[in-house]
């Protein structure tokens, strides 16, 4: 009788949290927009709010709102907000930052430091870079909550897909302290009805490279890496000459293994060696191909390593351009092979690596002959 006594005290001190708020009160910030105003030079903040409206038990209607903010500085624009206290910018709802390429351009880390220190701040949510003016096209958006979660699930397919890793605000902010953290962010843009990838800008130790990936390269990336690809197709052609049997691919990549491998030369810079192993299944070869045969099939994998090959290198290079590391070669120079690295002036040298990459790839099709 006891037990049963403190049981129901118990229960009824776990009905409800003395510090609690009103669900009413609650406000989800779905989208926080940051732009550069070129002419005034002055910082766009612009976010969706989505509010509960009319809370009851068992549910209430959402509403979102877009509130625009300027200011000579990010925390200014911040500081005008009527949410003082719990301004929705730097609470912990914010579910994802968008930048827009002028922002990206004007030293962004510089302006966004201050996050690490504002308390709730929500540094963990992905940053992503807006082809265009997002503010247009909120402006013109009859469903902005729709939109708004479209954005959010693709961001959030990209690296469940293994099409691309996301990058939180936090890890943004702090490359630019670390020699060795060279990012990527995902370049989005709306076109016509649907959001769509065009491809990466590439940041070295926080800057702003101004060279981009495009789509292809952007997998061709994370293929180097060996990540999972989320069985992603992948499209495109082996050949200039488009009448050349099979020399049109549509494959979805069932496993990827890659290594690095460094030969350290005695004069010179080392040879670094991108090893990628790749099983795919062919569901599209050039001419309707339902059963492959011993001879077609090791005629597209050498023709597709090859061709994968070309893309590599093309990727490499701009990777190389912009001296951006997005593939990691330093850190493993610098934990595998401590010597060698020493040796080197890695700013200066990583441009003139010599990096080949090497595919082969393997056709696991169950209808193969």
């Amino acid at each position: 009788m006891k037990k049963a006594t403190i049981g129901i005290l118990l229960l009824l001190l776990l009905t409800g949290c003395w510090d609690q708020m009103q669900l009413r009160h609650l406000n989800f910030v779905d989208i926080a927009s940051i732009d550069f105003d070129e002419k005034s030079g002055n910082i766009v903040l612009r976010y969706i709010v989505t509010r509960l409206k009319g809370a009851s038990q068992g549910g209430g209607n959402l509403v979102s709102e877009t509130t625009e903010l300027k200011g000579p500085s990010l925390v200014e624009a911040v500081g005008q907000s009527d949410f003082i206290g719990r301004a929705p910018f730097l609470g912990v709802n914010t579910r994802i930052y968008t930048i827009s390429q002028s922002f990206a351009s004007h030293d962004p880390i510089t302006k966004l430091t201050f996050l690490l220190k504002a308390p709730y701040a929500a540094i963990n949510v992905p940053v992503v870079v807006f082809d265009g003016s997002l503010s247009k096209t909120l402006k013109v958006m009859k469903n902005q909550e729709e939109f708004s979660n479209e954005l959010y699930e693709f961001v959030l397919a990209l690296e469940k897909n293994g099409i691309m890793s996301n990058v939180s605000m936090m890890r943004f902010i702090q490359s630019k302290e670390m020699q060795l953290e060279d990012i990527a962010l995902p370049l989005l843009k709306k076109s016509d009805s649907e959001i769509v990838l065009k491809g990466a800008l590439l940041f070295r130790q926080g800057k702003n490279t101004r060279k981009k990936l495009d789509k292809d390269q952007v997998r061709m990336v994370q293929l180097l890496l060996g990540k999972d690809m989320g069985r992603q197709r992948l499209t495109g052609h082996m050949s200039e000459n488009d009448d050349e049997r099979h020399s049109y691919y549509g494959v979805y990549v069932k496993k990827v293994d890659s290594k690095i491998t460094v030969h350290p030369e005695t004069n010179g810079l080392p040879k670094v060696i991108f090893g990628v192993r790749l099983r795919i299944n062919s569901i599209e070869a050039g001419e309707s191909v339902h059963t492959l045969n011993a001879d077609t099939v090791n005629r597209i994998e050498k023709d597709m390593s090859k061709h994968m090959e070309e893309q590599a290198i093309e990727t490499i290079k701009t990777l190389q351009k912009a001296n951006c590391d997005l593939l990691g070669i330093g850190k493993q120079l610098k934990a595998y092979h401590p010597n060698l690295w020493k040796s080197l002036h890695w700013r200066k040298d990583y441009p003139r690596l010599s990096i080949k990459p090497k595919f082969e790839v393997q056709i696991s099709n169950p209808d193969t002959e």
